[in-house]
Formats: C-alpha cells, structure tokens, sequence
C-alpha cells in the first residue's frame, strides 16, 4: 500500500501543490529544491516538467476579510517563486522553463467540470455520513464551518482532476503527459481516499498503464512513500472503518 519509487518514467510532471500554511517551513523554497533533487535521482534524465502549484485561491474559504487574505498570499507566493527560482538558475541543474508557478484558480480554469464536480462531492457530502466523517478527521482541530469543509472539498476535487490528467497544463519538456504524480510533505487526505475508493469523481478512461500508479494517490516527502489508494481500497473493501490518516494541517 505504502512503499517508495524506485524509478520514475520518462515524459510527466512533477507537481507541487504549496500549501500558505507551510510555505515558509514545510514548503519552503530550500525543502522545494530538495524534492527536486530526490527526483532527480529516480529519472534517467530530467525530460519532464514542474508545476509548483499554489493554493492561494483555497484560503479564501476563511472567514476573513477578502482583502485581508489576498494580500497576506499574493506577499508570500510572490516571495516564494521569486526564491525557488532564483536557485534553479543558479543550479544550472534544470532547465527553469520547464517550472510553471501556477495559482490555484489556474487548476479551476482549465479542468473538465470543476463546479460539476464540487458540486457532486458537495451533495454527497450531505447525504453520505461516512464522507462526513473522514472531512472531520481532514478538519482536524479546525471548526467544522462551511468555509472549512468548502476548503476540503475543494482541495480533494481539484488534486483529483490534476493528476487524472483532468486538467491541462503548460508544458516545455513534456510531450506526451505519461504521468502526473502528486507531491506533498503529509498523510494522504482521508476525503481523497474515500471518494476515490467510491468512485464519486470521474475517472479518465485514456489515462494509460504509465499514468498509474500515479493517478491513484499521492507522494508523501516527508516520509518518502506513496500512497496507493488503489491497494489501500483493495485491503479495506469490506472494513466499515476506513483508515485514517493523521491530519498536520
């Protein structure tokens, strides 16, 4: 179910979804190069793109001023592009046309049906009390108010879509878009694996042997494994309890 990657195949993108909360720690630029450099070391040669995708749009699912928020993100993912790639080109190690420093309404923009299907995960949020409980667990200590499920809810439908290959993305390097593989320093989300384990968002029928096991879950840096909801699901097939993972946000 957990296990690390040995190698990576040729032709894919590595992205980067940074959360505000961590993007001066647990995301820093420092901790961004070095997944880059643990990756390059599972490639026989860097042919793939980067998106370094920045959750801003996601925290104005926040009860404060609009104001307020926009301008406390747009000073720290300004800071944080302007750092990151300043050390590509200094590496000389990357070809920094090959980065894209995307925002999150970026992912909303270009995706097949991102309302449709918010609004599908939302309604059976309503209706399904076992999806409510992996969002509380998701929640964590944080009120369980509409702007925090929201938040939840939107993060699992837009990480869906984008490693489905249900979102299209600048490429440079990338030809043929063999795989998208998630990487983020925590747990899976328990919402991520519920809904994919029920198969409430679409899956993309031409995602290819190659796209897997890599539109099936995510990459935790942190501990350097992946998570493979696919085997995760295979396990859990007739547990009432779905696991849980701990949630660091």
């Amino acid at each position: 179910m957990f296990y690390d990657i040995n190698k990576l195949p040729e032709d894919g993108y590595l992205i980067l979804p940074i959360s505000i909360s961590r993007i001066e720690k647990g995301q820093s630029p420092e901790v961004c190069y070095e997944v880059l450099e643990y990756f390059e070391g599972k490639l026989s040669r860097f042919g793939l793109d980067v998106v370094i995708l920045y959750t801003d749009g996601l925290y104005f699912n926040n009860d404060q001023s609009a104001i307020t928020i926009r301008k406390r993100t747009n000073e720290k993912v300004a800071s944080h592009k302007n750092r990151l790639e300043s050390m590509i080109i200094k590496s000389h190690r990357f070809m920094p046309q090959a980065f894209h420093y995307l925002p999150w309404d970026y992912a909303l923009l270009n995706s097949d049906n991102f309302q449709g299907n918010f609004n599908k995960l939302m309604t059976r949020y309503k209706k399904d009390p076992e999806l409510r409980r992996a969002v509380m667990c998701d929640l964590g200590n944080r009120p369980a108010s509409a702007a925090n499920i929201g938040f939840v809810l939107e993060e699992v439908v837009v990480t869906h879509l984008m490693r489905q290959k249900l979102v299209s993305l600048p490429r440079t390097l990338v030809k043929e878009d063999n795989f998208r593989i998630i990487i983020y320093p925590g747990e899976y989300v328990n919402s991520d694996f519920y809904q994919f384990k029920h198969g409430i968002l679409p899956i993309n029928k031409k995602l290819g042997k190659r796209g897997y096991p890599y539109g099936a879950g995510h990459y935790n840096f942190d501990q350097k494994i992946f998570y493979d909801f696919r085997k995760l699901a295979a396990v859990y097939r007739d547990a009432k309890e779905l696991p849980q993972a701990v949630n660091s946000a």
